[in-house]
């Protein structure tokens, strides 16, 4: 028997691997990223259809409910993903700096020369 909680789960699923496919199409990911998400996405939608698949692997490591187990891996991913986007927004903002401090520079060894930036 399917549960509501099963039905929103795969909605969301489906929802997010059609969203995966728009990107791809836009070409806004490359084929390995279209296949990842979408390995992840239709792995995802099997563990809702069928959630117990995961009961060895949640009872060996001591968990009493599925849910707290995905709950346990959900947070890991956020984490993860809060993770790697602040290392790239850190790159990204010395990547900013240093090519605003190199124009800067530019802009006044031009200055000095007595040329003048329009």
């Amino acid at each position: 028997m399917i549960l509501g909680v099963q039905i929103i789960g795969l909605i969301f699923g489906l929802f997010m691997a059609y969203f995966v496919f728009l990107n791809y199409s836009r070409k806004e990911f490359s084929k390995i990223q279209f296949i990842m998400w979408e390995i992840i996405w239709t792995v995802y939608v099997i563990f809702v259809l069928f959630p117990n698949i995961t009961s060895g692997v949640v009872h060996r490591l001591g968990i009493l409910r599925g849910m707290d187990f995905f709950t346990i891996l959900g947070f890991m991913f956020v984490l993860y993903l809060s993770f790697s986007n602040y290392i790239s927004i850190l790159r990204i903002r010395r990547k900013l700096e240093d090519s605003t401090r190199k124009e800067a520079l530019e802009g006044l060894k031009n200055k000095s020369n007595g040329e003048f930036n329009k």
